[in-house]
């Protein structure tokens, strides 16, 4: 499958997580992640990045990134691979440390910057229910809450400008809201594998990355131009699993309800395309194909949230 296109310009905002080669360790020991930090303030000053938030898991780490330049592939190869180089020498190894290219999802800063921050600080608990997120050590959340020095290279005061005057009260009781089971993850909303934010949103990223190209009548539209997955890719995976052929899916027997629900749910939210085009596919009326896609995503029956859980894993990023 076709990698998502990286798209880079200045003033963006992105969600970058790196994991280790086969999900093994990137960091041993404290002195490990007291030196990818080290590096990381280096590449905020030469890379001229604002970093507004960050967690170091044991084979994972996550960053909440402005680009105000632009070049946020320059800074993360700079990151990631002279820590490798560093990592390899101190523990006398060889080879890759990290687990292909970085994901790097584009972020809505007016609607998900907040929401993509606690997701960050609260990675300890998601892990181990136990740790106190406030303790944990190894992520910015300190620096947020007033229980650290905010080092140099950390930027916390546009997040902490949403509380207002309670600033860092209002950050901590905004965590400890995140810690409730009935809050969801702000990873429900991605698009396309590439962008976290509102249709107008996602409009603008494609008209300003593929804004100097011209439609032509019947050539798709520049907002699924930046999608990965394509339709006919999700039609084949649907066809595979439930076993039947395109012509069955779009047609009105009871039998091929969870087959066209589960299409109308993956096209819409993979492919980006609108609830016509998706009717138009599955044999559903536009009203149909929107009540499909709300009820998957609210209320999932097993057995569709078991297919969904299985066919996802086909259109993650490689």
């Amino acid at each position: 499958m076709a990698r998502p296109l990286r798209i880079e310009y200045p003033g963006a905002y992105y969600h970058v997580s790196t994991r280790g080669n086969e999900r093994k360790a990137i960091f041993r020991d404290d002195r490990d992640r007291e030196r990818l930090l080290e590096l990381l303030g280096r590449a905020v000053k030469d890379f001229h990045l604002r970093l507004h938030g960050y967690v170091l898991m044991s084979n994972h780490y996550h960053l909440l990134v402005e680009t105000p330049r632009g070049g946020l592939s320059r800074a993360l190869r700079y990151l990631n691979g002279v820590y490798t180089q560093a990592f390899n020498r101190r523990h006398r190894r060889v080879g890759h440390l990290f687990q292909g290219r970085y994901k790097a999802i584009l972020v809505d800063k007016d609607a998900y910057l907040l929401e993509l921050s606690r997701y960050i600080h609260l990675n300890p608990w998601r892990v181990k229910r136990s740790y106190d997120p406030f303790k944990y050590r190894w992520s910015s959340l300190q620096a947020y809450v007033g229980a650290a020095v905010v080092p140099g290279w950390l930027t916390v005061k546009e997040v902490l400008s949403e509380f207002g005057s309670r600033g860092k009260r209002g950050y901590r009781k905004f965590i400890v809201e995140g810690m409730k089971d009935s809050i969801q993850t702000p990873w429900e909303e991605v698009r396309g594998q590439v962008v976290i934010g509102s249709e107008e949103f996602v409009g603008k990223v494609a008209e300003r990355h593929l804004g100097g190209r011209r439609e032509r009548r019947g050539e798709q539209s520049r907002i699924k131009e930046i999608v990965a997955v394509k339709p006919e890719a999700v039609i084949r995976e649907i066809e595979r699993y439930y076993g039947i052929k395109g012509e069955e899916l779009r047609g009105r027997g009871r039998h091929y309800t969870e087959p066209r629900y589960v299409a109308s749910y993956l096209l819409r939210r993979h492919c980006l395309m609108g609830l016509r085009e998706i009717g138009e596919q599955v044999g559903l009326h536009y009203s149909a194909v929107g009540n499909a896609v709300r009820q998957l995503t609210d209320r999932p029956t097993g057995s569709q949230a078991k297919s969904l859980r299985r066919m996802e894993a086909k259109f993650k990023n490689p």
